[in-house]
């Protein structure tokens, strides 16, 4: 850096206080041999800048960490001269956060903005302590998400990658146990006044990114690696860092799946889901269906089917309901039950409903001949035994076998495009949470992949009584005209 007169150090610090974007391209970048900037640099320093809580989801190596650097050394400048500062990076484990305060230290070292900046703390690796006037002392400190306890409130918060590579993705369990402690203790750890800022890739669904609870709490962007311009066509994010072909050359060395995690901040699992969200939109969704509300009902002499996937405590019940009409299934009603009791024994109560009552109303309201419900663990037994069950329910045990075998179906009805769902991206979200090996990953919102069981249960019905001219479907299943009977009452 060139000498500059006492003025102009001036102009540049009072310029560099009024905006943070002014401070990273003329304070900050000088830390670096060859600091690159653009408009993606100054949108994401002016968003930082502009909320005290912020969290910004974006393709590796796009100015997540560095952002952070940057903002914790104006923090320093600015704000340390003034007053005591206490300042928390955390990062999935304690030694990652420490590694991260090591390239603040370094960076601020190489930076002659800083000279006057006393380090007390020069003999330290992970920690930092600094001061400018020996009164007012500014503490930076790792905290690893998993292992922080509670512990003093500090001034500043920063997350980087809490949820940890995406290259070696964490158990979804594990990613529960990060959101909670996350709500219950880290938001907890900053002072009424403080910031919390929050960087990182995505995971699956299931991330405190996506969780509707802690999004109320902050301002939430994603800024994927490659964007479409106002003509539609491809275009990097950051031009100035990265040629559209250079991201695209990425594909073949880290895959498809990681590729789209990391450069495209596609959740990691979601890479690996048994159906894509652009697939159904394709091929099976209708967005001109309406969810019937149940006092709607259907008044219809074709075949209409149902499944029902149940949960109580951890799980959402969720019924699906479909119209059968020239070999299709029609997706016509659609209810998600939160925590509802599976029977009581009495009329449906709109003001205090239960599973079975609710769906004795959709059999009658909605002239439905079969729903197929999961009884892997015998939730419906005692009413079954009480009598509560008419022959309408058909009770299905979902073995391994058995989840392979409706997921096979699900997917030839997917292929051969005779489902229409309704546009609903609760739903859609919910379907694509199964994996390809079947497994469920647990969205933020408590979904488990409910609508993936209760639509496939449905399709059973549809698979052994709904096709009808064998010539035209290619998924082998059997016509009404052949050995099956039709349901009683279609």
């Amino acid at each position: 850096m060139k000498d500059l007169s006492l003025n102009e150090k001036i102009k540049i610090l009072a310029e560099a206080k009024k905006s943070f974007y002014f401070f990273t391209t003329e304070i900050f970048s000088k830390g670096f041999s060859n600091f690159i900037g653009g408009s993606y640099i100054e949108k994401s320093c002016n968003y930082l800048s502009k909320y005290n809580r912020t969290m910004r989801v974006a393709a590796r190596s796009h100015f997540k960490s560095t952002s952070i650097y940057a903002k914790v050394q104006r923090d320093i400048m600015f704000e340390g001269m003034q007053k005591d500062l206490d300042i928390r990076y955390f990062s999935y484990s304690h030694d990652l956060a420490g590694w991260h305060i090591q390239q603040i230290k370094s960076l601020i070292a190489k930076n002659p903005y800083f000279r006057e900046l006393v380090n007390l703390k020069s003999s330290a690796e992970n920690v930092a302590q600094y001061t400018w006037d020996r009164k007012h002392i500014i503490n930076l400190r790792p905290a690893g998400i998993v292992s922080f306890t509670r512990g003093l409130k500090a001034d500043k918060i920063y997350a980087d990658d809490i949820l940890s590579d995406p290259a070696n993705p964490i158990h979804p369990t594990i990613i529960l146990k990060i959101n909670d402690l996350f709500k219950s203790v880290i938001l907890e750890s900053i002072k009424r006044d403080g910031e919390i800022h929050v960087v990182g890739s995505p995971l699956s669904l299931a991330d405190l990114y996506f969780d509707p609870g802690i999004q109320k709490e902050f301002h939430t962007i994603i800024n994927p690696g490659i964007i479409e311009d106002e003509q539609g066509k491809e275009v990097p994010q950051w031009p100035e860092y990265y040629t559209l072909e250079q991201l695209k050359a990425k594909i073949p060395v880290m895959g498809e799946r990681i590729f789209a995690a990391e450069i495209m901040c596609t959740p990691f699992y979601s890479t690996d889901s048994f159906f894509k969200k652009a697939q159904l939109r394709k091929d099976v969704i209708n967005s001109q269906l309406k969810n019937l509300r149940l006092l709607e009902g259907l008044d219809t002499k074709n075949l209409v089917i149902a499944g029902l996937d149940i949960g109580k405590k951890v799980h959402p019940s969720v019924l699906n309901v479909f119209e059968v009409v020239n070999g299709r299934a029609i997706h016509v009603h659609r209810k998600k039950m939160i925590k509802w009791p599976y029977y009581t024994g009495n009329a449906y109560d709109p003001l205090k409903p239960s599973q079975i009552e609710y769906c004795k109303e959709a059999i009658k309201n909605f002239s439905i001949d079969l729903i197929y419900y999961d009884n892997t663990r015998g939730e419906f037994e005692g009413a079954s035994d009480s009598g509560l069950l008419t022959d309408h329910f058909i009770p299905t045990v979902m073995n391994a076998k058995m989840k392979i075998q409706i997921a096979t179906e699900f997917e030839k009805i997917v292929l051969n495009k005779q489902l229409e769902l309704l546009d609903d991206e609760d739903m859609l979200s919910s379907i694509c949470s199964v994996t390809n090996d079947l497994q469920k990953i647990q969205s933020a919102r408590g979904d488990h992949g409910d609508d993936f069981d209760s639509i496939a249960l449905a399709l059973i019905g549809f698979s052994k009584f709904g096709i009808a001219g064998d010539d035209r479907v290619t998924t082998g299943a059997k016509s009404i005209f052949g050995s099956e009977s039709p349901p009683t009452g279609w």
